[in-house]
């Protein structure tokens, strides 16, 4: 794999609700586990900004989205297989 730096990421999530928090704490520990890849990771609150959400096509948080490639996944990322999964997969191309 090779090394890659900056991809993008937005999480969407509903203020400071239990799964947003649990979501916001999931995706760090994910992506701190994750030495070859340098992440950029913005969390957006969709009350503060309802346009860009739309914008996004974001209906339910926590939603983590890649917009590069528009890749997403949706949930507290607790199911740390997945999350991985999804963040081992973002292509080269996803890079800021």
């Amino acid at each position: 794999m090779p090394f890659v730096t900056g991809v993008r990421l937005c999480l969407f999530v509903a203020n400071d609700s239990p799964r947003s928090i649990i979501a916001i704490e999931n995706v760090r520990r994910a992506l701190e586990d994750l030495p070859l890849r340098t992440f950029e990771l913005e969390i957006i609150n969709v009350f503060d900004d309802p346009d860009r959400a739309l914008a996004a096509r974001v209906l339910v948080t926590p939603t983590l989205l890649a917009p590069q490639c528009a890749r997403r996944i949706v949930g507290d990322l607790s199911e740390k297989a997945q999350l991985d999964y999804f963040l081992l997969g973002l292509p080269v191309d996803a890079v800021v």
